[in-house]
């Protein structure tokens, strides 16, 4: 039986926060926007009922009211009117558009800054199909004139002055120079997960510089790991080091960590995939990454005994959470075989498409001696899900199922990837199981291990995450498993 995925809730508009020159140490909501209360508590704002506060966020019917109470900064959520209003009452205003403008936003776009504006929605992840890639075009000129701050709802960010966002005038110190435009990039899931400003230099029509922050104060954790990433990354040097970014530094601001880096331009793997492209080139993407996974593969083998401490550690910390669905001495059992270097999140949002090569994002769980097939069939799954069309959330534990199962459109595209990897590694063919189960069991064991830390920090519970769920299906359903019948069958 497969776990479902709880239902969606509105979250992180509340990031809209993250644009104001200061961020407030209190918030008072009016009319009670969708999700705003949760998402101004965990990210460590004080909301209060009765008397003064910092910040006033309102609905669109309750500007009046945002505007009376007193506060320093006013928000107002889904009004296309509210900016005009902030500006008689001699705020600065900031026009920001979700996106996608209802629910759950993953990107805000700063319309006040046109070819940032632009450039965003150029290079959206919501594209689908050539009616839409049209009506973009149209969008993106609306923006670069001015049109579209005034034909849409966004979120009116209100100030009484028009400093940069707190975290991108702190980075200057870095190196990031003055007037540059930005948009924000927001992490869906648990907010313990970073946002980043793409932030665009002076005269600039791509992003040059990416700041990534924490949304929950005081977690450095993310910034510490990634650090020690990026440095394995260039210490492996060859094909690892090449998509790698450069890192120029970290600040703070108000307990909320940053760490400036140079962008990665081109086009992100996921909004090229649910983009209008050809199914044929949208194969050909793809298979540039698995041929990258390859190379890595090949350029950073190691021999097993550099795999012998993440084994003991994966026996010692992972599979006694799994309980008797899962041999305890996996690990130790397996036959020799050799490490690899991992990114351990190579997903279809942080891999960047450029004409000169990729580009990954995201190097907190990076490890020099990782194990081999990791990467490939963390990578496998999340991108022929979407080949396959099975794009929404709930959809991504059952095609994991069938597609592991081999009952899936792309099975025997992944199966023969894994044949691939393991021949240019010389596994035999009876590790491949075991060493796909420890992958996938220490996968749901981070996210399961995150989880918690946001739990701890914030007091706020979480669903289980879809790796977590995945790594339970993977001891559960038939045919998958240490054994895993139909690659075996293949």
């Amino acid at each position: 039986m497969i776990p479902p995925i709880g239902g969606e809730s509105t979250q992180h508009r509340g990031d809209a926060v993250f644009a104001l020159p200061d961020k407030p140490a209190s918030a008072r909501l009016f009319g009670d926007p969708p999700g705003w209360e949760a998402d101004l508590r965990e990210r460590g704002i004080e909301v209060v009922v009765k008397g003064p506060a910092e910040l006033a966020v309102a609905g669109p019917h309750q500007v009046g009211e945002a505007l009376s109470c007193g506060a320093r900064d006013v928000i107002v959520d889904a009004s296309r009117t509210a900016a005009a209003g902030l500006r008689r009452t001699g705020l600065h205003v900031r026009t920001l558009l979700p996106i996608p403008i209802q629910g759950s936003p993953t990107l805000y776009l700063n319309l006040d800054q046109r070819r940032a504006a632009r450039h965003g929605i150029a290079s959206r992840g919501t594209t689908t199909g050539r009616l839409r890639l049209v009506r973009d075009g149209i969008a993106g000129a609306a923006a670069a004139s001015g049109l579209l701050a005034r034909a849409v709802s966004g979120v009116a960010v209100g100030t009484p002055s028009d400093g940069a966002p707190a975290l991108i005038a702190a980075a200057r110190e870095l190196g990031l120079p003055d007037r540059t435009a930005w948009n924000m990039v927001v992490s869906p899931g648990s907010a313990m997960r970073r946002n980043a400003f793409l932030i665009f230099a002076p005269g600039s029509t791509e992003p040059d510089y990416a700041l990534k922050f924490s949304r929950v104060p005081g977690l450095t954790v993310q910034f510490e790991r990634e650090e020690r990433g990026l440095t394995a990354a260039r210490a492996a040097g060859g094909s690892v080091a090449a998509v790698a970014p450069g890192p120029m530094g970290r600040v703070e601001v108000n307990r909320h960590h940053a760490a400036l880096e140079t962008a990665a331009r081109g086009m992100r793997l996921a909004s090229f995939l649910r983009g209008p492209a050809e199914p044929d080139d949208k194969l050909e993407a793809i298979e540039r990454v698995v041929a990258w996974l390859e190379r890595v593969a090949r350029e950073t083998a190691s021999t097993p005994d550099m795999l012998a401490p993440e084994r003991r550690r994966i026996g010692r910390e992972v599979l006694p959470e799994y309980g008797a669905r899962v041999a305890a001495d996996l690990a130790e059992r397996l036959p020799p075989v050799p490490s690899v270097f991992c990114h351990n999140d190579p997903s279809d949002e942080n891999i960047m498409l450029r004409p000169e090569g990729l580009m990954l994002l995201d190097w907190e769980w990076a490890q020099p001696h990782g194990l081999p097939l990791a990467d490939l069939v963390y990578f496998g799954v999340g991108a022929l899900r979407i080949v396959d069309g099975a794009s929404r959330n709930d959809q991504r534990v059952p095609h994991f199922v069938e597609l592991m199962q081999g009952r899936a459109p792309s099975s025997a595209r992944l199966f023969a990837w894994v044949e691939r990897i393991a021949r240019a590694l010389e596994l035999p063919r009876e590790t491949v199981g075991p060493v796909v189960t420890l992958g996938v069991l220490e996968h749901g064991h981070a996210s399961r291990r995150e989880r918690h830390r946001f739990e701890e920090a914030t007091g706020t519970s979480l669903a289980p995450a879809a790796a977590e769920l995945m790594a339970s299906a993977w001891l559960s359903e038939p045919g998958l498993g240490p054994r895993w019948a139909a690659w075996g069958s293949a």
